[in-house]
């Protein structure tokens, strides 16, 4: 089982969750029509189907930088308030492994809290708001957690997607604070985030391609 990832194993991975997070357009935009704009589901399919067609051009390059250009392309492809958050995480996780061709756990770590905190920076919100930090938030502790304990890689993974997934889950009882979803109110009841399940879906994708 691998416990790090070449800058080509990252192209890999990440050309498979493109692909995973492509087809899921018509439940993110289901799901984003009880509660925003209806948009989510097309924002998420163009982002990502333009870092899957831009990886080979990236693929020289170190992980910090690809992940920078993906961010960069994904904002151009998807713009929307999720293709901005989603191109800030991209940008800032590429932040925290610059120059390095070879990742671990520790790094991915370091790399998802980069990710949060530019999130949290660019979308003025706070855990609890129903936003994608419900999920990225449990991921990220997950990580950091499982770090500490010297888990493998793949099972740090998979419990980062299930903390996204239990985090996703419970903003169908949060009170949103942003956007459209700000001033539907009760119609929310029962409805998770769309953001914060296409960050769960995301999450599980990675999970399973490292299995």
């Amino acid at each position: 089982m691998k416990e790090s990832l070449s800058t080509a194993d990252v192209v890999n991975l990440l050309h498979k969750v493109c692909i995973d997070m492509e087809a899921v357009t018509d439940e993110l935009t289901e799901i984003d029509a009880k509660c925003g704009d209806g948009d989510l589901g097309i924002s998420v399919k163009l982002g990502f189907a333009a870092v899957r067609k831009g990886l080979p051009e990236f693929a020289e390059l170190d992980t910090g930088a690809l992940l920078a250009k993906s961010g960069a392309v994904f904002n151009a492809a998807g713009a929307s308030t999720f293709g901005t958050l989603m191109a800030t995480a991209f940008m800032r996780a590429g932040r925290a492994v610059k120059g390095k061709n070879e990742i671990g756990l520790s790094d991915i770590a370091d790399m998802m809290t980069s990710a949060v905190d530019g999130i949290r920076e660019r979308g003025k919100a706070a855990p609890g708001e129903r936003t994608m930090l419900d999920s990225l938030i449990p991921a990220q502790e997950a990580l950091t957690a499982c770090c500490r304990d010297k888990r493998c890689l793949s099972d740090a993974l998979d419990a980062a997607a299930d903390a996204a997934k239990k985090g996703a889950e419970s903003t169908a009882h949060m009170e949103a604070k942003h956007g459209r979803a700000g001033w539907i109110g009760k119609r929310l009841e029962q409805v998770p985030d769309a953001g914060a399940t296409a960050i769960a879906i995301l999450l599980r994708s990675m999970a399973a391609h490292m299995r």
